[in-house]
């Protein structure tokens, strides 16, 4: 029996690109970066069936993206809705959308443990697949590898196990995972980075391009609760001005509602100052703490020792971030990660204790 999930929260995003996400949450699914553009759900009643012409359609659909055959696409579950828009909260930034509600579905689908979400009208008749930051989907026998290997060593069955994101990676000889005091032949090892959720837990792996090599990387993983990481969309490289030696480290909080961002940096020279920017208003830095070169140091052996460089490029947000709640970027050791205050406990541990820490400078 097709089940129905209760989540009634999207994000329109631009373009339209095939995604993976966990299959056990909805927020996975949209855990790209949202725009502007973002809109409420009407949920209808979930008991409703699912039309068997849209059955057949959707999943038509993802068979011949996937260039398999559709016995092979399966339906897990799926809601009517109504959307607020003819886009179906899709739009893009220089799309004209219908403003008007349109009867439809979410559908869930999935193929080797790998998840894409479709919106449709009523009938069918117009699909979109919501997007996700990569849109890379591992092949089937890696995909049957890294579940496999997942499964034994975090002690839950393989079916309880879903391929949440996935992005393709260029690794050293470490496979990308960063050790204290480890040296890593510099070789260009190509491969992936996956993020693996069950009902209550999410792992991040590393591995090579046929999946002979999996390893599990530590420090990224360990998030509990439906809070599941995902890709940081497209990061731009940082400036010049962010990577030099002279900065420790610095977090940004930013995005809500008035548009204030509040930047803190610390210097090797042990300065903490302060950024303050706003649409109307722009401070300069300000110091707001001195630090000994002891406490410095103190405080960058806490990003050696929790292995902070392992979690670049990565977030944590449990749902679909709205206009109004701040969120917090930190950069460190050539590193950025992203999570939301209100899921501090949910993160993994070594995360919590770099938070911890530089709120106690």
């Amino acid at each position: 029996m097709l089940q129905s999930p209760f989540r009634v929260v999207a994000v329109a995003l631009t373009g339209l690109m095939v995604m993976t996400s966990a299959g056990i949450s909805t927020h996975a699914a949209l855990a790209s970066q949202p725009s502007q553009h973002s809109l409420e759900l009407i949920a209808a009643e979930p008991s409703v069936p699912l039309l068997r012409s849209v059955e057949q359609a959707v999943r038509q659909d993802l068979s011949q993206r996937l260039n398999v055959p559709l016995q092979d696409v399966k339906i897990v579950r799926f809601t009517p809705q109504t959307w607020s828009d003819g886009c179906f909260g899709l739009g893009g930034a220089t799309e004209n959308c219908l403003l008007v509600q349109v009867e439809g579905w979410r559908i869930e689908m999935t193929h080797n443990q790998q998840t894409w979400i479709y919106r449709t009208d009523k009938t069918a008749n117009a699909i979109r697949v919501e997007p996700q930051s990569m849109g890379e989907v591992l092949p089937p026998i890696v995909s049957q590898r890294l579940i496999s290997a997942v499964a034994k060593e975090v002690r839950v069955p393989a079916a309880r196990l879903q391929i949440a994101h996935v992005k393709s990676a260029v690794w050293d000889g470490c496979l990308g995972i960063f050790t204290p005091g480890r040296g890593c032949t510099k070789i260009a090892l190509q491969g992936w980075q996956v993020v693996i959720a069950s009902s209550n837990r999410s792992w991040v792996y590393h591995l090579d391009q046929d999946g002979s090599r999996i390893v599990q990387n530590p420090t990224a993983s360990g998030s509990w609760g439906s809070l599941v990481p995902a890709f940081i969309p497209q990061p731009k490289p940082a400036p010049k001005s962010d990577i030099e030696p002279a900065i420790v480290f610095r977090s940004t909080i930013g995005g809500d509602f008035v548009g204030k961002v509040t930047q803190t940096t610390l210097t090797t020279d042990g300065t903490i100052t302060q950024l303050i920017t706003a649409p109307n208003i722009r401070s300069r830095p300000v110091v707001i703490k001195q630090l000994s070169q002891q406490q410095v140091e103190q405080f960058q052996q806490v990003l050696q020792t929790q292995r902070f460089l392992n979690l670049n490029g990565l977030r944590y947000f449990s749902k679909p971030v709205i206009a109004d709640y701040p969120t917090t970027t930190l950069q460190g050791m050539g590193s950025i990660t992203q999570y939301v205050d209100l899921e501090t406990k949910h993160l993994p541990k070594a995360l919590r204790q770099v938070i911890q820490t530089w709120e106690k400078l």
